[in-house]
Formats: structure tokens, C-alpha cells, sequence
């Protein structure tokens, strides 16, 4: 992509000013109307060293209102940072509904550099490159506007600036020193990034080649690229909405329960009382033995609860955390997103509670909601939930990739289970906060949750986060299967990684 450019385009000061008014005026107009269309826009600044990255982003920033955009400059990582997967800073970062962030570099360039400074294989890099298309995807399938700009000098040019700088005595103070290979060796860097473009070009996240040794030219050259893009978006959203406004969402189709795999469940399974106090005990203990052991190898933990309403998932978390240390996990219950979380992309929230590495996450339902009561109550359409099995996938694939144990329970009962459950919380006046009428609600679409749970099993069930269904009309079976369950895979992954 880059041994083509024309790195000879110039634009004089007379041709600057007669035009950089007027696409200042332009984007204005865009930005407050993608603003009031809520659409969210990202625009990330890539580019070798000494490219006039940083003067051409300030050119670019006095065009936008700044009260609409944030700017991130991305450098070395902090230590919080460094206990997250690479694009958990990056989600944690993208904007809501209407507004726009500037990235000056990137996933990109943590890609590279971490990459290389850590001496990981090629098929790492494969593997990293993976989630970060994942991420832009998701993204731009959710809504975002993403428009990505390489700033590119030769290395001629840039050996030039370097020169000038040392003359004028201004140092290259801002250069991490993890950096400094990446900046004298632009011969060996070339073709890795060149790759990297390659790859990562596409149609709804293209790269744009800036011809950056003129400064005049590349500020001009990307502004005019992002009034187009936005004007696009824009057209095309106001296209999907009045596409939008004349259909219905389809319906489910209920469907055959014999067929399903819940309904092939064996729910006869039970344990006494006195067999639950003796494996309990037993397993707690081994659990809390585990804990410390991912805690000294850095090892994260996602525990996904999810299943039928009743189904025992509360009790079973607190059987889990009993015995752990406070300090090492956290209990996330997962509720009706707020108004932020509904101005984001749905799966922001969830990365944005992602545990440390060494810690562990418990999550009393999760992400899977957006497949499951999402799906059932028409509150995203078809085309959504369905586009989120392989989004899903993507992301709990992101989490394995860093080192993430991703364990995940469907606790299943019964109709009459379930019945019998709601009647005793309403009798026992200190349960009855926990019986509503949409658990009521719910209860009568059983047959909708039947069919969306059944489908979610079978497309998000993977080798790096397998599902385990829990035959749950037992409480005290129910609760051993789950801490037996974490057990072995703790186990199992510390012996795949040669740790035990």
C-alpha cells in the first residue's frame, strides 16, 4: 500500500488559506448534525515518527467544536493497563452516542511495539491482528464511524526532521524509550506495517494513505477524507431509518421442545443434604487454594452465570465466593443498562468490568442478554441479536487470547421448578423482593426463552469458552456441579500451561 505514494504532492500557503476556511465551516456542520443524529465517530491518527502527527492533529482539532470530541494519546501502558487484554483501554475509551475521539495512534501501535518487544511468535501477531478487526467490526456493525488515516514521510524526509530538530536543540523527550527501535530502524518496520494495513483495509474501516511530507497538503487532504465519510454515514443512516420506519420486527418461531437441547436435560439428578455439606466443604476449600494459585501466575478468571429466572443463580455465586479472598474477585450483577451504557456499543460495559489479570470476575448474568431478553422483548431487532452470537464469540475469543479462563453455566429447571420457586418466594416475606411481575412476565413467554436459549447454546459453545448446562431443579446438585466444574477447569488449564 505505501510503495505507490506520491510522497512529492505539495500545497502552497496561498492554496491553504483559500480553502481551509471553508472545510472548517463544513465539518462543523457535520459534527453538530452527526451529534443531534447520535451518531459516534472515531479517527485514528497513525503514522511513522516525525510525520507532523502531532501539528497536523492540532490543525484538526481547532476545525471541531471541543466540546463534542476528546483527543487520547496512546503511550506505553500503565500498570492498570498492563492487567488487561491490549483493547480493553480502547473500549474503555470509545464515545458515546453523537460524539467524537481522536486517537493520536493506537491499537495499532501498541500492536506493533508490544509485539515486538515482547518476541512473540508470528501467529501471536495473527492472533492480535484477529482482534483487532473483531473490535473495528464490531464497532462499525454497531453504528460507529471509524476513519483511520496513515501519515507516511520517507525515511529520507524523516531523517531529515530528526536533523532539524537536533539542530533547533528540541530533544525527542516524548519518545518512549520502548519506541526508540521503531524509530531507527524504518527499513526493517516498512514491510510489518505495510502488512498490517493490508490487512487490516476494510470497506467498512479503510485505511487512508496520507502523503505527509507536505504539511499543507496532509491536513487538507485529511480533512476533505473525514467530511466525506461523515457526509456518507450520514446518508446512509438517514437511508436505514426510513428503511427502518416500514418494518415490523419478525417473530419467533416457537419452537419444537422435544428437539431442543434443554429439553433433553436430566433433571432427575440430586444430591441429600448431608453428601452437599461434605462436597461443599471439600471443594470450597480447593477452590480457594486455586484462586491464589491464578492470582501468583496472573491468570484471569470469567465465571458467566446465566439460566432461567429462580434457577438458582444467586445462591450458587455465593456457595462460589464464600471461601475466596474479597480482594481478588469481584460479583458483577448485570441489570437494565443506563442511559450511558445504552449510548455506547452494548458489549462497552462489559469490558469495561473485565477482571485484572490474576483476578476473577463473576458475572450474575452477562453480555448473553443481548441474545436472550434483548431478542425476546423486540429490544434490539433481528438483525442485531442475531449478528451477536458471532460478536460474542469474537469477544470472549479476545479474553482466551490474553489468558483468560472463560467458564459459563446455563443453570436449568423446570416449569413446575420454576412455579413452585416463585410461590415459596412469595410466601417467605424476605424473599419477596426478589419475586416481580416481569419474573411473572417472563415466566409466560417461556417458550421464546426456550427457543433463544436453546439457539444461544449452540453458537456461542466454543473450545476457549464452552458452555455447561447445570441441572439446577436440585439446588444442592446444582451448586457441587458448578464448584466441581470450576475446579476442574482451573486445573486443567494450569496443566495445559505447564503450571501444575
Amino acid at each position: 500500500m505505501l510503495e505507490n505514494v506520491d510522497l512529492t504532492k505539495k500545497m502552497s500557503k496561498e492554496e491553504y488559506d483559500n480553502v481551509i476556511e471553508e472545510l472548517t465551516i463544513n465539518i462543523g456542520e457535520l459534527q453538530r448534525k452527526a451529534w443531534k443524529m447520535g451518531i459516534p465517530i472515531m479517527i485514528v491518527f497513525e503514522g511513522w515518527h516525525a510525520s507532523g502527527m502531532t501539528d497536523i492533529i492540532n490543525r484538526f482539532l481547532l476545525t471541531l467544536n471541543p466540546m463534542g470530541c476528546d483527543l487520547y494519546t496512546t503511550g506505553k501502558p500503565c500498570y492498570q493497563e498492563e492487567l488487561k487484554p491490549l483493547l480493553w483501554r480502547f473500549w474503555t475509551k470509545i464515545p458515546n452516542a453523537g460524539r467524537i475521539a481522536i486517537f493520536d495512534r493506537s491499537w495499532y501501535r501498541r500492536a506493533i511495539i508490544e509485539h515486538n518487544s515482547k518476541g512473540r511468535a508470528d501467529k501471536d501477531m495473527s492472533k492480535c491482528l484477529d482482534g483487532l478487526t473483531y473490535f473495528e467490526r464490531q464497532l462499525t456493525d454497531g453504528g460507529y464511524l471509524l476513519i483511520k488515516f496513515f501519515l507516511h514521510i520517507s525515511k529520507e524526509e524523516q531523517n531529515k526532521r530528526y536533523t532539524s530538530l537536533k539542530k533547533k536543540g528540541i530533544p525527542l523527550f516524548i519518545v518512549e524509550e520502548e519506541e526508540q527501535e521503531y524509530i531507527n530502524d524504518y527499513a526493517r518496520y516498512l514491510p510489518l506495517i505495510e502488512g498490517i494495513l493490508e490487512r487490516t483495509d476494510r470497506a467498512s474501516a479503510p485505511w487512508s494513505i496520507v502523503e505527509s511530507d507536505d504539511m499543507n497538503f496532509s491536513t487538507i487532504k485529511i480533512l476533505a477524507k473525514t467530511i466525506e465519510s461523515i457526509e456518507n454515514k450520514i446518508s446512509d443512516v438517514e437511508n436505514e431509518r426510513k428503511l427502518a420506519s416500514g418494518k415490523h420486527n419478525e417473530s419467533c418461531v416457537i419452537p419444537n421442545i422435544d428437539s431442543s437441547i434443554l429439553g433433553k436435560v436430566d433433571l432427575d439428578k440430586s444430591l441429600t443434604y448431608k453428601e452437599y455439606k461434605k462436597e461443599k466443604k471439600a471443594c470450597q476449600k480447593k477452590i480457594a487454594q486455586l484462586q491464589y494459585e491464578l492470582f501468583k501466575n496472573r491468570i484471569p478468571l470469567v465465571i458467566v452465570f446465566e439460566g432461567w429466572d429462580a434457577s438458582g443463580k444467586g445462591g450458587s455465586i455465593r456457595r462460589l465466593a464464600q471461601k475466596l479472598n474479597p480482594r481478588l474477585y469481584r460479583v458483577t450483577p448485570i441489570g437494565v443498562p443506563t442511559r450511558s451504557e445504552l449510548a455506547h456499543h452494548y458489549l462497552w460495559r462489559f469490558y469495561n468490568e473485565i477482571p485484572e489479570a490474576g483476578h476473577i470476575g463473576i458475572y450474575d448474568r452477562s453480555w448473553y442478554g443481548r441474545v436472550l431478553v434483548e431478542r425476546v422483548e423486540d429490544l434490539c431487532n433481528m438483525h442485531e441479536w442475531k449478528r451477536a452470537y458471532r460478536e460474542i464469540n469474537e469477544f470472549e475469543e479476545t479474553l482466551a487470547n490474553y489468558g483468560t479462563i472463560v467458564i459459563k453455566f446455563w443453570t436449568h429447571i423446570d416449569r413446575e421448578e420454576q412455579l413452585k420457586r416463585f410461590k415459596q418466594r412469595e410466601a417467605t416475606p424476605h424473599k419477596q423482593w426478589k419475586i416481580t411481575s416481569d419474573d411473572w412476565r417472563n415466566r409466560d413467554k417461556w417458550k421464546l426463552y426456550l427457543e433463544a436459549a436453546d439457539e444461544m447454546l449452540q453458537k456461542t459453545s466454543t473450545s476457549w469458552a464452552p458452555w455447561t448446562i447445570v441441572e439446577a431443579n436440585d439446588k444442592y446438585y446444582a451448586r457441587i456441579r458448578i464448584l466441581k466444574t470450576v475446579i476442574e477447569r482451573i486445573e486443567e488449564e494450569l496443566k495445559e500451561r505447564g503450571l501444575q
